[in-house]
């Protein structure tokens, strides 16, 4: 009797060495959170039954830290995914400052029009970050004449940098694009 309660503490200490190893891997922690209970359930009779106590209760403080590891770390993946998935552009859009510049048209010495809008995007985070921005043209009736992306990929705390959109616009477009109300609809940092 005395040997499968040792052997119950030292299956929960195993376990529980598993399950500490395994907390950091994202997507394998699942299991590490189900190693960890495991541990706690194979350890609690040994210590009821005072056998391999000192196994027993290492096997349950590994158990709760696995388990503790793999709740905190998948909150904060998850917290920063939330920022990544366009959902939260409000949150967002207070991370940085955004200058949209005029809807410009030149043309060029062959006739060929070129166009672009200047925006400026600032990080006010204190973090380098990452951003990518959906925004849209839309006429006086809320009509999308076009839409397009900008990416600013490791902007410093309190960088700037200058990007164009909308340099390839149909010429059917133009003068619609002149008028355009110009709308962030989505915004996402990483």
């Amino acid at each position: 009797m005395e040997k499968q309660k040792s052997g119950l503490a030292t299956a929960g200490l195993v376990l529980g060495i598993i399950g500490i190893c395994i907390s950091f891997i994202p997507i394998v922690n699942n299991a590490s959170f189900v190693l960890g209970i495991l541990a706690i359930v194979f350890s609690i009779t040994p210590l009821v039954k005072k056998k391999s106590k000192g196994k027993a209760i290492v096997a349950i403080i590994l158990g709760i830290l696995s388990i503790f590891i793999t709740l905190s770390l998948q909150k904060s993946w998850s917290d920063s995914f939330d920022d990544m998935d366009g959902t939260n552009t409000e949150k967002v859009l207070k991370q940085v400052d955004i200058d949209m510049g005029n809807f410009e048209v030149e043309t060029d010495e062959y006739g060929l029009n070129e166009t672009k809008l200047t925006v400026k995007i600032t990080n006010k985070t204190n973090e380098t970050k990452s951003f990518s921005f959906k925004i849209e043209a839309v006429d006086e009736n809320g009509n999308r004449i076009s839409d397009d992306t900008i990416y600013a990929n490791d902007l410093t705390s309190g960088q700037s940098q200058n990007f164009d959109i909308f340099e390839y616009v149909e010429s059917e477009k133009i003068d619609a694009m002149k008028n355009a109300k110009f709308n962030i609809i989505e915004a996402s940092m990483y």
